[in-house]
């Protein structure tokens, strides 16, 4: 298979509160996987905006942006469309809004709350299991 024609930036905050970790079930083409709230950078879109989107959109929270955690190291292809995609993942904080526990009601079905040790990572892409392996360490690094 030749390389893929188009390109995704995709953009993830992580939220912490209470040692858990903020986690969405969501669907994709026919597809069930967890990950973090956030999404896709438009075209044109500011990354800081895309986050603050998009994490909105899927769980009623305003965040603020606290640091960058950590972005892909490694080649990943999209295992739904021809395209690479590149993963972004920042540590935020919770501003307004309520949290939406049953999801947005179109691709998230539902958010729920984990622990570290306990991140599913057998339901989750490529992309995002390079992340959590690191995520240990990166958030000693504070």
């Amino acid at each position: 298979m030749g390389a893929p024609l188009r390109f995704s930036l995709r953009i993830y905050g992580i939220l912490i509160e209470k040692g858990r970790l903020l986690m969405t079930r969501s669907t994709f083409l026919g597809r069930e996987f967890v990950n973090f709230p956030g999404g896709g950078v438009e075209l044109g879109e500011a990354p800081m905006a895309a986050l603050k989107r998009e994490f909105q959109e899927e769980t009623g929270l305003a965040v603020k942006p606290r640091r960058l955690l950590y972005a892909s190291e490694g080649y990943h292809r999209s295992t739904q469309v021809p395209m690479q995609i590149v993963s972004v993942y920042w540590l935020v904080g919770r501003g307004r809004g309520k949290l939406r526990a049953a999801g947005n009601g179109e691709d998230v079905l539902s958010l729920f709350w984990t622990r570290l040790g306990r991140i599913p990572k057998r339901e989750m892409f490529p992309a995002d299991v390079e992340f959590v392996r690191r995520l240990p360490r990166l958030l000693k690094l504070k």
